[in-house]
């Protein structure tokens, strides 16, 4: 019996030494395997008290051998491959366990993370940029470090400090529901989400500039699109074949690339803001349901050719007066247009523009309202708004000469249509000496701005005042009117007043904008910059905030601020 004793101690010792020399590190640069003299050490100390534990009962020595067993399960579990866990046939918290476990994880970037669970959860996540990654044409797949795992992806998470998502990061998820992204995200490349068609909805944060070429092409599903202010420009292709049902544009959209939104064939309203300069070819080409553009008369300038081709639903259409290029056959095959508007000017030189419209009417904006005219004075108005109901808004470009004195009504009446004048544009008189009459400007109670160099070398002006919803004197408005004494805005919702606005004006001491509560730091900026201004007269509750935005590093000189 004695005999038996000592053999199952030597075994206890020799199982203890096994147990020890196993590997038991999940990534090896993180935890040092164990040495082999700590591995004899450790076997030495375990044999001396096995043979202190010689008298013991077999009972004991069995009751000791399942927690063996259970310590050398866990080390093996330790061994698999930490990047790819493969599925086991487990059962109990084993399987519950394994459920939970990462199915693949990397790196995306040279600060980021992925994970993604059994779940489908694609996780992003640190700082910086993502890896932008290539496309195999054979393979039709990208390089990125989830392809293999694309049809498992049912979300995507990226996380605060990402600020970009790669060229075709998300290419053919084609399982991919859910996508969120984070406020720091600043660009979307191209062809990140392309072909992922189970998306429903994407809401693009603020700090997003750039949409990319392709960037949710052919994501037939998705239904809705947020687009936060901030982003400037669409890029080709972005939305191609997606199922967005009404579109809104922020008003930082300046540009709509070619193809954007074409084949969307669930679009049935589209808003556009007057920041968007430029509609590129095939932009909306045969959206088949869209029945209506919201878009301002003034701010686009050029729609490309085909942009709006096949959209035979739409029925009426408004060509802005600020547009100088429509491309060839924009608005082929539109069978449903009855109604279009446009310039004369501009219809006579553009091919093609309505080509298989068959029951349309061209309507001119002259049959409306005469675009330019001469009343009240001699000022010239110039309508940009003009509207059959008779609604609009005017800017005043000029006027006759040899006036001395112009009164800017609120509201004028052109061809028995009242409309509100809204701007004073930059002065087509400003050089050759021909502004050596005019003494006062009284400016209307509708004037919202007053464009850059709209008074500029106004040789004999003495006066400005008015202006009861003035918002923005622009850049070197009143430059080089040497003998301007008063500058009198009476606006409560003055915010800017333009660099060098009053420059070489060698009589102007005081500026007075007494009930303005609007005026920001960035709105002065260099607003005094060469003038004579010494004082500068505002609202009693607003000396001492605007003693701080008027300093003579922010506005070009130092001023007195009073009441």
């Amino acid at each position: 019996m004695k005999q038996f004793k000592v053999t199952s101690a030597l075994l206890s010792a020799i199982m203890c030494m096994s147990m020890v020399m196993a590997p038991v590190t999940v990534m090896a640069d993180e935890t040092e395997a164990p040495s082999e003299t700590q591995t004899t050490e450790a076997a030495e100390e375990k044999k001396s008290e096995d043979k202190e534990d010689s008298g013991k009962t077999d009972k004991t020595e069995e009751a000791k051998k399942p927690e063996k067993a259970e310590e050398a399960e866990e080390t093996k579990d330790t061994e698999e491959d930490p990047e790819v866990v493969e599925d086991k046939e487990l059962e109990g918290e084993d399987k519950a366990e394994a459920e939970d476990a990462y199915l693949a994880k990397g790196k995306c970037g040279k600060k980021l993370k992925w994970t993604l669970d059994k779940k489908g959860t694609l996780k992003i996540t640190g700082k910086g940029v993502m890896y932008n990654f290539t496309f195999d044409s054979a393979a039709y797949a990208s390089n990125s470090p989830w392809r293999k795992y694309a049809s498992n992806i049912k979300k995507v998470v990226i996380s605060k400090g990402v600020t970009t998502v790669g060229k075709f990061a998300f290419f053919n998820c084609e399982n991919l529901v859910s996508v969120s992204l984070p406020g720091s995200l600043k660009a979307i490349n191209a062809y990140a989400f392309w072909c992922c068609p189970r998306i429903a909805g994407i809401s693009v944060p603020k700090k997003v500039k750039t949409i990319g070429m392709g960037a949710f092409a052919e994501c037939y599903g998705l239904r809705t699109l947020k687009l936060a202010y901030g982003v400037t420009t669409i890029g080709s292709e972005a939305f191609s074949e997606t199922g967005i049902v009404t579109l809104v544009l922020p008003k930082s959209v300046k540009t709509i690339g070619d193809h954007a939104f074409d084949h969307c064939r669930e679009l049935t309203k589209v808003t556009i803001p007057a920041s968007v300069k430029t509609i590129d070819s095939y932009a909306f080409n045969y959206c088949q349901k869209l029945t209506e553009v919201n878009i301002p008369i003034a701010g686009l300038s050029t729609i490309g050719e085909y942009a709006f081709e096949g959209c035979s639903a739409l029925k009426t259409f408004k060509v802005p007066l600020s547009v100088t290029e429509a491309g060839r056959f924009a608005f082929e095959n539109c069978a449903g247009l009855t109604e279009f508007w446009i310039d004369s000017v501009l219809y006579s030189k553009t091919t093609g523009l309505l080509n298989n419209c068959k029951n349309v009417k061209v309507k001119n904006y002259s049959n409306a309202a005469i675009n330019t005219v001469r009343i009240v004075g001699n000022i010239e108005y110039t309508v940009t708004w003009p509207e059959t109901n008779g609604t609009g808004t005017v800017k005043v470009t000029g006027y006759d000469p040899q006036a001395t004195k112009i009164v800017i009504p609120a509201v004028v009446e052109i061809m028995g249509a009242k409309y509100k004048v809204t701007a004073l544009g930059a002065n087509r008189y400003i050089y050759g000496g021909e502004n050596n009459t005019l003494k006062t400007v009284v400016i209307g109670a509708n004037v919202l701005s007053i464009d850059d160099r709209a008074f500029s070398r106004y040789n004999e002006l003495l006066s400005v005042t008015g202006g009861a919803r003035i918002r923005s004197i622009g850049t070197r408005a009143f430059e080089k009117c040497p003998k301007l004494k008063v500058v009198s805005i009476t606006s409560k919702t003055l915010w800017r007043i333009g660099p060098f606005a009053f420059a070489l004006d060698k009589n102007l001491k005081t500026l007075q904008v007494k009930k303005t509560t609007k005026l920001i730091k960035s709105g002065v900026k260099n607003s005094l910059k060469g003038s004579a201004v010494k004082t500068v007269k505002v609202k009693k509750a607003k000396v001492k905030k605007y003693k701080k935005i008027f300093k003579k590093k922010n506005c070009g000189k130092k001023v007195k601020v009073k009441k």
